[in-house]
């Protein structure tokens, strides 16, 4: 059996027990500190920090294929109302680069992944608490599991001398049962795109555009499987709700997105890098419920209406004193705003908006040879003003958040690592949570080799709780990840 089949039988067999994402590998097991390090998957150029798909074929210059089996285990009773008391997530991905020259650069990418949540209660929308003011419950509470795979491409190639184009295209598909009554089925689709702009007006100073669009639907079905009617209702707000009883109760969400963004990429020397990025979007969401115009025919009517605005500012950069010190910084600015109505008496049921401003610095340092030690500290102002009419509740709230990120790379020998980090936050109200005062732990090892030129695994454990401090209640998390890198295949 050669070298290559033994690694992707190894991967199969472990994909039941390890979770991962496509990036970062190397610093998710330093405790996720980002702009204080310089890491090889990334940078503060329009791709790695504007998801620009033109930048692709100056990013991306090897040829190569990770394969990213992963696993993850929530669990606690600090949560929502709507939230499972703990959720399972597999999955196994696959992510490569061709390159082709002057050609271009290809991305594919396909991922499979599997979800059980366990004691959900009533909800059985794929997310309740998405910001609109609607959603579809049934009386009792149980298990959800959703399936499905989803794929992406990406293609960059140089238009004309220094002016590069990309687009890339996702699709998304996943399937969902409750397992108890109302025996729910669910089929929630995603497609969408990026176009994107670069030009490089000399090797220091380049520019970015990005437009995007996105295509979402959820279709929520409920039958009797007993020659009885099912009971559904359809909630706006979180008191009122209308009830439907039928042989087949379905609720149909329709989500359609536009946005533009814009990067900035500046490198005025070898020991300096900076990175802006900014974007808005506009996303519109109906909700759907048909009813009968005759015998022989149905149409839908919409049910709730919602509008969201999303704005994003991140400037980032980092400076290398020596090679052994280098010092990073990052703000950003985040704005969410939303209202939901109902359409057929024209009232608005909901308004929010959620602004946060965060300021970080880090720095890092080789004290001896071959260890890496690393720190960050992130200062987040948090407002947030909602008004839920429909249900007589306004609520304003401001928060102070701190958090404290360590991280070490340790080499062992020429070709192997071993990394660590640790995370510490204080949230002083915590807005989706309901606590105050709420304490943020996390704990990451890891380790890393090269076998040669052939291919790296890299090995990431990562554990952290959420806890009021003068609560009783908490919520843990616990993930594993894997990143095998294929240089030939």
């Amino acid at each position: 059996m050669s070298v290559k089949k033994i690694i992707f039988f190894f991967v199969l067999l472990i994909s039941c027990a390890n979770v991962i994402h496509p990036q970062e590998s190397r610093t998710r097991a330093m405790g996720g500190v980002s702009y204080s390090i310089k890491d090889v998957d990334y940078s503060f150029d329009p791709y790695d920090l504007g998801n620009n798909p033109a930048w692709l074929y100056l990013d991306e210059t090897e040829t190569w294929l990770k394969i990213l089996p992963s696993f993850a285990h929530q669990k606690g009773d600090y949560k929502r109302f709507y939230d499972p008391s703990s959720t399972k997530n597999y999955s196994l991905g696959f992510r490569g680069i061709k390159t082709l020259g002057t050609d271009g650069t290809f991305l594919g990418e396909t991922d499979y992944s599997y979800e059980l949540r366990r004691d959900l209660p009533r909800s059985l929308k794929y997310d309740t608490y998405a910001g609109e003011a609607f959603f579809m419950a049934d009386t009792n509470k149980g298990n959800f599991r959703y399936n499905g795979p989803s794929i992406k491409f990406m293609y960059s190639y140089e238009l004309l001398p220094s002016l590069y184009l990309g687009a890339s295209a996702n699709y998304r598909i996943l399937d969902g049962l409750k397992n108890v009554y109302s025996r729910a089925s669910i089929l929630y689709r995603e497609v969408g795109g990026t176009v994107g702009l670069a030009y490089k007006c000399s090797n220091e100073l380049a520019f970015g555009l990005t437009g995007i669009l996105s295509d979402e639907q959820e279709k929520i079905e409920s039958a009797s499987e007993e020659l009885t009617e099912v009971e559904i209702f359809y909630f706006r707000g979180e008191t009122f709700s209308i009830k439907k009883r039928s042989s087949v109760v379905t609720q149909t969400i329709r989500k359609k997105e536009k946005g533009i963004g814009a990067q900035v990429y500046y490198t005025p020397t070898a020991n300096c890098e900076f990175g802006l990025h900014a974007d808005l979007s506009n996303q519109k969401e109906n909700v759907l419920v048909p009813f009968s115009t005759s015998t022989q025919s149905f149409e839908e009517y919409s049910e709730g209406y919602a509008d969201f605005q999303k704005y994003n500012l991140l400037l980032k950069g980092r400076y290398s004193f020596t090679p052994e010190w280098l010092i990073g910084g990052s703000i950003e600015y985040h704005r969410r705003s939303s209202w939901s109505k109902n359409p057929a008496r024209d009232l608005l049921l909901w308004k929010w908006s959620v602004n946060q401003l965060t300021f970080g610095v880090g720095s890092s340092y080789y004290p001896i040879d071959g260890l890496l030690v690393s720190a960050e500290y992130e200062f987040g102002l948090v407002n947030a003003d909602s008004s839920k009419y429909i249900d007589s509740r306004t609520t304003k709230i401001k928060s102070n958040n701190h958090q404290i990120k360590v991280g070490s790379e340790y080499k062992l020998f020429d070709n192997s690592f071993l990394r660590a980090g640790y995370n510490f936050g204080m949230i002083e109200k915590d807005m989706l949570g309901g606590g105050e005062n709420v304490q943020y732990h996390l704990v990451t090892f890891g380790c890393g080799i090269k076998f040669y030129n052939s291919f790296d695994v890299d090995l990431s454990i990562i554990y952290n709780s959420y806890a009021p401090k003068n609560g009783s209640v908490s919520r843990s998390r616990i993930g594993c990840f894997l990143t095998t890198k294929l240089y030939s295949f």
